[in-house]
């Protein structure tokens, strides 16, 4: 079997196996929705303290690159169990190349953090609409496009960490990472430096709206680099730790 062609069975049969359990997933996006709604809708008026930033960015760094992965059994456990680090133990005696295990799962990654991302920001749309503000549906799809590869960039790393690392050691990077766009976020409030959300989405309604092809080359090539490192990676690793 080609690499492409076991790529795609790991990554169709991931989805398949995970089919119910996306609404888990959905169930999040709706959490999501009832946090950023009325916060984007106070952003874009202007009607909002200058700590509402803050909050802004940090949910949409931190957590929509989350969209990508299913919330299952198997990650809440991660940092207890490891199973992940046992199932690709376990998929290691199978005559399955690490090239093929490293493209399925960016597969499977990508096309879950564009459904998920697809829901959330349409039905994002709606609700700021619903609720009169005015705002062009082609400027908020590039601006959801924009976070798309965000995103994208963000959850190759962790699918690096993911299948690289003992789940504990993904959980203490998962961590770090959060610590570190937390301070960042009230970093930017601080020395008002404004709000990235709604900075990029006043640079695309201005006409900036190239910015989306740089984000979409920079997407592209982390899947490109993140294939090749989860490969490499996983041929390295030790998976008894």
């Amino acid at each position: 079997m080609s690499n492409w062609k076991g790529a795609w069975f790991l990554a169709k049969h991931e989805m398949k196996r995970d089919r119910w359990k996306t609404l888990f997933s959905i169930g999040f996006v709706a959490y999501l929705l009832l946090f950023t709604a009325p916060l984007y809708n106070q952003r874009i008026e202007g009607e909002d303290s200058p700590w509402i930033g803050w909050a802004t960015d940090f949910i949409f760094m931190s957590l929509l690159p989350l969209l990508g992965f299913v919330f299952n059994k198997t990650m809440m456990s991660y940092w207890k169990l490891d199973s992940y680090s046992r199932k690709l133990a376990q998929w290691r005696t199978l005559p399955i190349s690490p090239k093929q295990i490293a493209v399925g799962r960016l597969i499977q990654m990508t096309i879950t953090l564009f459904s998920l991302q697809l829901l959330f920001f349409t039905l994002q749309y709606v609700i700021i609409r619903m609720t009169g503000t005015e705002l062009a549906g082609v400027h908020f799809a590039v601006h959801a496009l924009c976070w798309f590869c965000y995103s994208l960039v963000i959850a190759v790393i962790y699918a690096y960490w993911e299948t690289g690392h003992s789940g504990k050691m993904y959980f203490v990077y998962s961590c770090v990472y959060l610590a570190v766009l937390l301070g960042l976020s009230i970093g930017l409030t601080l020395l008002h430096a404004g709000n990235i959300v709604m900075t990029s989405l006043r640079l695309i309604e201005n006409g900036d709206w190239w910015i989306v092809f740089p984000s979409a080359a920079v997407g592209a090539l982390a899947l490109f680099v993140g294939a090749n490192r989860i490969e490499k990676r996983l041929t390295e690793r030790n998976y008894m730790n």
